[in-house]
């Protein structure tokens, strides 16, 4: 059952800006997130999945409840990572995409039982 939609985009510019700020990059990714290359790109990516899955899961509200990964060539990965939804068996289906000097992602979270 699906219980949420959410989309976002996010410039690729105004992230690349925001990254000259040290703490800009701890307070949006997990440090697992972090372990990889952080290319403006890659930050405009998570920026706008995190958003599209807090928009579709509005009880997430904080950039480290969600995490995006991947392992090269496969697609990313979302979880919640917050105590209180580990009862809830929710299944993330995640979507990232990048055009020139945007990111946009959409996520569609369902209910597995």
């Amino acid at each position: 059952m699906i219980i949420g939609i959410g989309t976002d985009i996010a410039s690729i510019p105004r992230i690349a800006q925001a990254m000259q700020n040290p703490a800009f990059i701890n307070r949006i990714l997990t440090p697992a997130e972090q372990n990889r290359e952080l290319t403006p790109e890659y930050v405009a990516g998570r920026w706008a999945a995190k958003e599209a899955i807090k928009k579709a899961f509005p009880c997430v509200n904080s950039w480290h409840q969600v995490e995006v990964l991947n392992e090269p060539l496969q697609p990313p990965k979302a979880t919640i990572c917050h105590p209180a939804f580990q009862s809830e068996i929710l299944q993330i289906h995640i979507t990232i995409s990048h055009e020139r000097d945007l990111a946009i992602a959409f996520a569609v979270i369902d209910r597995t039982s």
